[in-house]
């Protein structure tokens, strides 16, 4: 979805007429009349379930107790979703982790340090400290497979050892990597260009509701969830588990941060059809879940 189409959905949904919607929006009388067209059925479907968004929270929580589950899909001997699914492209290798330098600062002095930054020198990353982060929150260390499943341990738990996120990067400045988007590959340890340029950060940052942090960063790492890897092995429940293992991911990345002398802020408030639409996912079974920039401090 692109940023006229979604101002056109949110203001319309929201009761705004003609006049008010194309004053609020800059869209053209033309772009207005396309979009009633274009968009009728998705605007029935946002009125339809707007009464149900007073009831989700409550919702969610009572619907994905034990007692309203059946048999999971791997139960029912299902085939097991893959580990990870990386896009196509070039892979651009990052240093090996045994060959990184080790941080000095103890993890007590980290914890006690922490704090969300939000604010960044322009000093950039270098690859080293890149390949640490990435380590130390995403990076398979070992990857098993059995009968009908496969599963990945890192440096984070996650429920089953499921893992259900994609990394994905916006690289700002970092030593020996052009500007851009990139995917990470979490078993190979190395990025794959998805879009270069600054017209993609551009996007990314109007994604974020214009929080520059995620642009004045050294680089944004932004995780997506793919449900089913979790929901395979937990059905509904998995949703809870989803957010609970993004947390463990945040928690590493700022601890990580600070014993670079640097420094993160978990962002949660994205607009998930502008950000999905940065990312090339289809907002269901694959979907943006947590942005975090990281910079050194100023």
């Amino acid at each position: 979805m692109n940023p006229k189409t979604y101002a056109y959905l949110w203001h319309k949904s929201r009761g705004a007429n003609r006049a008010e919607i194309i004053r609020e929006t800059g869209l053209s009388p033309q772009e207005y009349e396309e979009l009633e067209r274009a968009q009728a059925q998705t605007l029935e479907q946002i009125k339809r379930d707007q009464h149900r968004s007073e009831t989700i929270g409550p919702d969610f929580v009572r619907l994905t107790r034990y007692i309203y589950g059946g048999a999971s899909a791997q139960m029912q001997g299902k085939p097991c979703p893959p580990v990870i699914n990386p896009p196509s492209g070039e892979l651009i290798p990052l240093p090996k982790v045994d060959e990184l330098s080790e941080p000095t600062l103890s993890l007590k002095q980290a914890i006690l340090q922490r704090r969300s930054l939000r604010e960044y020198s322009a000093k950039p990353f270098t690859l080293q400290e890149l390949s640490f982060m990435l380590w130390t929150s995403c990076q398979v260390n070992e990857l098993r497979q059995g009968k009908n499943i496969e599963i990945t341990r890192r440096q984070v738990p996650s429920a089953g050892s499921r893992h259900p996120f994609e990394c994905h990067l916006l690289i700002n400045r970092v030593e020996g990597i052009p500007t851009g988007l990139y995917y990470y590959h979490p078993i190979q340890h190395g990025l794959i260009l998805r879009e270069s340029g600054p017209d993609i950060a551009a996007r990314v940052l109007e994604a974020c509701q214009d929080q520059e942090m995620v642009v004045r960063s050294a680089f944004t790492l932004i995780l997506s969830a793919r449900p089913y890897r979790t929901a395979w092995r937990y059905q509904q429940r998995s949703y809870r588990y989803l957010y609970v293992d993004a947390g463990h991911v945040g928690q590493n990345v700022h601890l990580a941060a600070e014993a670079l002398n640097a420094g993160s802020c978990m962002v949660g408030a994205f607009t998930d059809e502008l950000l999905d639409a940065c990312l090339g996912l289809d907002g269901i079974e694959e979907f943006a879940i947590y942005v975090m920039p990281v910079g050194k401090k100023p």
